[in-house]
């Protein structure tokens, strides 16, 4: 647990331990690592950085800097999570931070390129290898000007331009690993110029300075990777948000934030009374301010600057876990509430898309946000849902079904008294929180935020005494920057507000043959085939959709073979012609193994799954018909790629397609037929049905199935039809009720482990746009 020192000065860094496992992403020269709303990188510029990689690898003329400050090492604050006692719940790994950086002048100079270009070149030598945050000030591009970052691998983030300007003039870079860094600045005019930014701080986050607890990536390889995201021994109790389809919607609100590039937190996307997609988010104050040790507004506001913003990052299979996408985030906030009377933050993302009508939301499309809604009032039903990001892992789920009360929350570490402002959940049904989640939504019955996580002490063994802020609480009272009604119900005085989904009318849809069924969990790795040059997957669209882009989940790797994607049109039921192709160029993806220091030998511990958004110079619309999203190896070879597919044979016909030699052919494995699916999901843009794609069912009454621990119910669509949610029931032969909860997607799952059901009959009871189902299971 985090043990806060009040007495601390702002500019020092906190500590924190935890048991914790790496993934590291990263993408190359031609696809930027994190989108970030960065411009794809002209050809010149790939050219000349190609070039430029291999001779300052070997530069001596970097620039030396010289830390400000440095984290304690973790080993000496260790201590066990399970004996610790109630506190916040944010987590923040050690680090390095470089505050009095140089005028540019001493750090670099302008150079003329290979391809006789003006640019500014500056390279800087950082006293340790780490994920690396940089936040400029003074950003302010002119129209053609580009920005870009990159370190010796040759990896980079940008390229950065005028769409990245915002009122803050800051600009905040997703981490980025590496010793030495590399800035460059090409002006639109092609003529040596003042530069529009400053270079105003460095953060390091350390990783592999906590010892046996943060094991190095695959093969003791330190020199490339991408983010520090986590996935944690002991939350098995923390199930998957995929596994409860019921909350999809909300489970898209909730983002994971990355403050100061070191302190990572949760937030909630929240619907405001405008209805207009105005990028809030609400988490807790103590993410920003370092636990209460720096409480001056002018740090929580370059706090809200210097934040990062990640979304969907979810496992799509629950058991075992898969690593989310790291391609989808927005950088920079402004401070629109703060309360520390109640550790209340909201802030609105200013990173977005620029050019953006009012009125509309600002995020793109292809992330797929939901803006939650929210319940002011002190009264609201149970059970309550908490969704967040603890040790900044994939999105987990929790639910208490018994009523949290309001109380008081103190922490003698804490130099603030919270009277009668928090909800405390006695006891967690299912799940735990865990440092990470601070901030993260606490949702009702009727997927309601009700509040935000601030602190606690649930283990999975012990999965009691969590503590949220109540929005009740902090909604009226207080000044306008110091509550939340001005900004959430601005056009109103209503104290409960339905969530918004800003697309709905034009849904961006995922389709995907594996996500949204019942056997997701049921998939192994492709296995490399020397006459297999290509795989596609079949979608059947029933509209017309633009192509947004494809999410590719794969096993571990340990170097990226250049690949192409393309899209086919059908002719006579398989692969005709080509309409899109996009070369996939030599992203690297470096994982490490499971959450142990000896790897476990489970097939599906090292999978992750990425996003590659589609070229913007040539939008795709495809109108309704059947289409091939393809992967093929480049210039004749073989794919290798260790992309997961399906055991189930889910279909009658082939949907998986082989291309060998020049002639695409019906899927076969081992000489049999293969009528399982590539896990190769589009996403595209269009009013589709939930799924889009043929491979998901329709029901015109209730199916209901048992299936060892879990509860897997399919309704038909016209009982959800108009929002209102449906409801599950389960009662025992006695007639004791068990669980209630709504439902409010048509494929839904539950665990029944925490109920310890016996042997016996069991009377399962459905409600949905009035109407009823019941029927029995039999638990053997």
């Amino acid at each position: 647990m985090n043990r806060l020192n009040t007495a601390r000065p702002c500019t020092s860094m906190l500590s924190y331990v935890s048991c914790v496992c790496l993934s590291l992403v990263a993408l190359l020269l031609t696809q930027p690592a994190v989108a970030q709303l960065a411009t794809p990188l002209p050809a010149t510029i790939v050219t000349d950085l190609g070039e430029r990689q291999a001779t300052l690898r070997s530069a001596s003329g970097a620039y030396q800097l010289e830390a400000t400050s440095r984290t304690e090492p973790a080993s000496s604050l260790r201590q066990s999570e399970e004996t610790a006692s109630s506190g916040l719940r944010l987590l923040e790994l050690p680090a390095i931070e470089y505050r009095q950086l140089p005028e540019s002048q001493l750090w670099g100079d302008w150079i003329t390129t290979a391809s006789g270009e003006r640019a500014w070149q500056g390279v800087l030598l950082l006293e340790e290898a780490g994920w690396n945050t940089l936040y400029f000030g003074d950003y302010q591009l002119s129209r053609g000007d580009i920005l870009i970052i990159a370190n010796e691998e040759g990896e980079v983030r940008g390229a950065f331009t005028e769409a990245n300007n915002v009122a803050s003039h800051s600009l905040t870079t997703a981490p980025l690993y590496g010793e030495r860094l590399i800035v460059y600045y090409y002006p639109a005019s092609g003529k040596r110029r003042g530069l529009p930014w400053r270079l105003s701080t460095i953060t390091t986050a350390l990783l592999s300075a906590v010892g046996e607890e943060l094991p190095l990536p695959n093969g003791n390889h330190s020199g490339s990777g991408g983010a520090p995201w986590f996935i944690v021994k002991g939350l098995e109790c923390a199930e998957s948000t995929v596994l409860h389809p019921e909350v999809e919607r909300i489970a898209r609100s909730e983002l994971m934030l990355v403050v100061r590039g070191k302190a990572f937190c949760s937030g909630t996307l929240l619907n405001n009374s405008r209805q207009d997609g105005d990028a809030l988010v609400l988490t807790a104050a103590h993410c920003l301010n370092a636990n209460y040790s720096c409480r001056d507004l002018k740090y929580v506001r370059q706090s809200a600057e210097q934040t990062v913003f990640y979304f969907n990052y979810f496992s799509p299979t629950g058991d075992p876990l898969i690593n989310g996408i790291e391609e989808q985030t927005l950088a920079g906030a402004e401070l629109v509430a703060y309360n520390e009377e109640h550790d209340m933050c909201l802030l609105r993302i200013t990173g977005v898309k620029p050019d953006v009508p009012q009125g509309q939301c600002a995020i793109p499309p292809s992330y797929r946000p939901y803006l939650a809604g929210w319940n002011a009032e002190r009264n609201f039903p149970v059970p309550v849902i908490g969704i967040h990001h603890p040790q900044a892992s994939v999105r987990r789920y929790n639910r208490a079904d018994e009523k949290p009360l309001l109380e008081s929350y103190d922490m003698a570490s804490v130099p603030v008294r919270w009277i009668n402002s928090h909800l405390h959940i006695k006891k967690w049904s299912i799940g735990t929180t865990a440092g990470g989640s601070s901030g993260s939504g606490l949702f009702d019955k009727n997927h309601h935020l009700i509040g935000a996580l601030t602190g606690g002490s649930s283990y999975c063994s012990t999965p009691n005494n969590d503590y949220y802020y109540a929005l009740s609480e902090a909604f009226t009272g207080y000044p306008d920057d110091k509550c939340l009604k001005p900004h959430l119900a601005p056009t109103s005085d209503q104290t409960i507000l339905e969530g918004l989904d800003p697309f709905a009318a034009k849904p961006p849809v995922r389709l995907s043959h594996q996500l949204y069924s019942l056997m997701r969990d049921n998939v192994l790795i492709r296995r490399d085939d020397a006459s297999i040059e290509g795989v596609a997957v079949r979608y059947d669209i029933d509209t017309s959709v633009q192509y947004l882009g494809s999410v590719l989940v794969l096993g571990a790797m340990q170097e990226w073979t250049p690949m192409t994607l393309a899209i086919y049109g059908d002719e006579e039921g398989k692969p005709g012609k080509r309409l899109y192709q996009q070369t996939l160029t030599n992203p690297s993806y470096m994982l490490v193994r499971g959450s142990e220091k000896t790897p476990k030998a489970r097939v599906l511990s090292d999978a992750f799954q990425a996003f590659f958004p589609a070229k913007e110079d040539t939008p795709l619309t495809l109108s309704a018909g059947a289409y091939y999203i393809a992967l093929e190896g480049s210039e004749g070879k073989a794919l290798s790629a260790p992309l997961l597919m399906s055991k189930a044979q889910l279909h009658d016909t082939s949907y998986a397609w082989h291309l060998v030699g020049s002639s695409w052919e019906p899927a076969q494995i081992g000489g049999a037929p293969y009528l399982g699916h590539y896990w190769i999901d589009p996403i595209v843009l269009g009013s589709l049905k939930a799924g889009g794609t043929s491979a998901i069912e329709s029901v015109n009454e209730p199916r209901v199935m048992l299936a060892g621990e879990r509860l897997y119910l399919l309704l038909p669509e016209a009982w959800l039809a108009g929002g209102a949610p449906a409801e599950v029931e389960l009662y025992s032969a006695a007639g004791q009720r068990i669980l209630s909860l709504p439902l409010t997607d048509v494929r839904s799952s539950l665990s029944l482990a925490e109920y310890a059901l016996q042997s016996g009959i069991y009377i399962v009871h459905l409600t949905g746009a009035g109407e009823r189902y019941n029927c029995k299971l039999i638990r053997p």
